[in-house]
C-alpha cells in the first residue's frame, strides 16, 4: 500500500510565510459538510501519489487558525491521518482583500444570471440553481460548526 506523503504542501507555492501547526488547532467553518466530495477524493489520491499542493491559507484566530482558503485540500489531508499540517499565514487584511475579490466575482456571476435570463432562461436557471445549492451547503456547514 502507498504511504501518504508526510507533507504534500510546498511552501514555495505560498506567497506568504508558512508554518507547521497541529491539525487540531485548525478551525474550518466548512469542515463538517463536504464541500465537493469528488474533488476532495481526487486531492487525497494525488497526495498519496506524491503530488505537491500550495499550503492551505489561514488567519490567526486567538490560539487557533481559521481556514481562509483550501477547505478541500484540508479535508483531503485530514483523511490521511497526519497530526500536523503546513499552512500559509495570511494577515486579516489579506483575508479581507480575498473576501472582496470573491464578492466582486459573485457580483459578476449574478449579472451573468440576469443577462442569461433574457437570452437563455434555461442556462440562467441552471446557473442560479448551482449558485443556490453552493450557498445552501455553505450556510448548512456554518450552522453545523456553530453548534
Amino acid at each position: 500500500m502507498t504511504q501518504p506523503v508526510v507533507d504534500p504542501f510546498d511552501p514555495a507555492l505560498a506567497p506568504s510565510p508558512t508554518a507547521v501547526v497541529a491539525l487540531s488547532r485548525i478551525i474550518d467553518p466548512l469542515g463538517r459538510t463536504p464541500h465537493d466530495p469528488y474533488r476532495i477524493e481526487v486531492y487525497r489520491r494525488e497526495m498519496l501519489s506524491g503530488a505537491r499542493f500550495p499550503p492551505i491559507s489561514v488567519v490567526t484566530f486567538g490560539s487557533r487558525y481559521l481556514v481562509a482558503d483550501g477547505h478541500k485540500r484540508l479535508a483531503a489531508y485530514g483523511a490521511l491521518g497526519q497530526p500536523d499540517i503546513r499552512v500559509e499565514l495570511w494577515s486579516w487584511g489579506r483575508w479581507l482583500r480575498d473576501q472582496g475579490r470573491q464578492a466582486r466575482d459573485n457580483s459578476g456571476k449574478n449579472l451573468r444570471i440576469l443577462r442569461l435570463s433574457v437570452s437563455d432562461p434555461l442556462a440562467a436557471l441552471r446557473l442560479l440553481g448551482s449558485t443556490l445549492a453552493h450557498w445552501r451547503r455553505v450556510v448548512g456547514a456554518l450552522i453545523l460548526n456553530l453548534r
